[in-house]
């Protein structure tokens, strides 16, 4: 008979989940927000019809979220398989999340609670089932984190975490950290290293020397990003992580009304490191979608602090202003994605926004198919993939190839590549 209700329970919450994301997706339709997004998704393409990863193709990461998103591609060729399939892996990020809170404070409403607003938060809201490594390694490091939590799964999890680690090398930071705050602790870390191992060799054996260069090598030669810029980003990720960060620290504070002291640690160590991701921000050409790794953990633990400290009653206050700054938020920019004013960092006159609307951006599409067939597109890369241009060179990520000098073949290229259609 318990057996029965578990299961009722789990599939009434995968049944929200579900309706909760295909509302998000009316919410998002074709919006572009993301550079990265049409980078990925025109390589993923690429790679599909036998371009060269790597070779032919610049392309600045491992090749997870390459190998990922032209699977979904070749289910459907569309960006209805890439949204569908990346809501899929926020919903089970979300169903982690449920499980660490669930674990943490045995609290049913509060889990799942938890597990529905992952997908709502105002930096995840900004990268909803955008083509990201991030959207990939943040259930990853979920997982690695339950995982590093129990003796007997240690080891698979430092597997997980390695397959993180693959998905953006920036990750190996909260995957280490995890790693080592693990209950057993060797596991993990052989776990990490031999899986980390494996993974290289694999796709070092598949894709050769030319891996390095691009996902190493290229990447740090782009440059660093003006101390303005950093700046403004860090402060805008401050706004938006600031309920969770104070959230998170009552959870370590009253840490000892913890159902799961191990887990606790494997969370802290993956919030704590993932916001120290935010030091990548001084390389050019990052973005504040980084934090995407560090709110699951973050949420955990300050569902549970809220929680606990709801429970004292001098804290009360306190929970509820957190609670009305992150609801305020995420209602600005779901009203209005254009222009949401809570979202945004206080005093700035940008943040969080997407970069064209859907109408804007059907408009955008609609003039990129007028384009000669024979034409190379000069637009987004994300239009690009809408309209199904080829981009200059077939070259998608334009910023890795104008930045890095070991990109310059791939440069040279596309710059031989004209006439261009000009963008409408």
């Amino acid at each position: 008979m318990l057996a029965r209700h578990r299961r009722a329970v789990v599939a009434l919450a995968l049944a929200a989940g579900a309706l909760e994301l295909a509302l998000l997706a009316l919410w998002q339709r074709n919006g572009y927000w993301e550079y990265s997004d049409g980078v990925y998704a025109e390589t993923a393409r690429l790679l599909l019809h036998g371009q060269g990863l790597y070779t032919r193709v610049a392309a600045a990461q491992p090749p997870p979220v390459y190998l990922f998103s032209a699977a979904l591609l070749a289910i459907h060729d569309g960006l209805g398989s890439l949204r569908t399939g990346l809501a899929l892996v926020e919903l089970v990020t979300g169903a982690l999340v449920s499980v660490s809170v669930w674990r943490l404070c045995r609290r049913a409403p509060v889990a799942f609670a938890a597990g529905a607003l992952v997908p709502l938060l105002p930096i995840a809201l900004h990268e909803h089932a955008q083509l990201l490594p991030e959207t990939l390694a943040a259930p990853l490091l979920m997982g690695g984190a339950l995982w590093s939590a129990r003796r007997e799964r240690a080891f698979a999890a430092g597997v997980l975490l390695a397959l993180a680690t693959a998905c953006k090398l920036a990750f190996a930071l909260p995957a280490l950290a995890v790693a080592i705050a693990s209950i057993a602790r060797r596991r993990a870390l052989a776990g990490l290293a031999l899986g980390g191992a494996a993974m290289t060799g694999a796709a070092l054996a598949v894709f050769g020397t030319a891996l390095w260069r691009e996902a190493v090598r290229a990447q740090l030669q782009v440059g660093d990003a003006s101390l303005h810029y950093v700046a403004g980003l860090l402060t805008q990720a401050a706004w938006n992580e600031l309920p969770l960060v104070v959230g998170a620290a009552m959870a370590v504070l009253l840490a000892r009304r913890a159902r799961d002291q191990a887990l606790l640690r494997t969370l802290a160590a993956a919030a704590g490191a993932g916001l120290l991701l935010g030091l990548t921000l001084f390389k050019r050409g990052s973005y504040i979608d980084v934090f995407v790794v560090a709110e699951p953990p973050l949420l955990a633990l300050a569902a549970c602090g809220a929680t606990w400290a709801w429970e004292r009653s001098r804290s009360r206050w306190t929970v509820c202003v957190l609670g009305a700054i992150l609801a305020l938020q995420s209602l600005s920019l779901l009203v209005d994605p254009g222009d949401p004013a809570i979202a945004r960092r206080p005093f700035a006159s940008s943040g969080l926004e997407y970069v064209l609307s859907p109408a804007a951006v059907n408009r955008a599409v609609a003039a990129a198919r007028r384009c000669p067939h024979g034409l190379a597109y000069s637009g987004p890369p994300f239009i690009a993939f809408l309209a199904d241009r080829r981009m200059a060179g077939n070259q998608p990520d334009q910023f890795m190839i104008a930045h890095a000098p070991l990109d310059g073949s791939f440069a040279r290229r596309a710059a031989a590549d004209s006439p261009r259609c000009p963008v409408q």
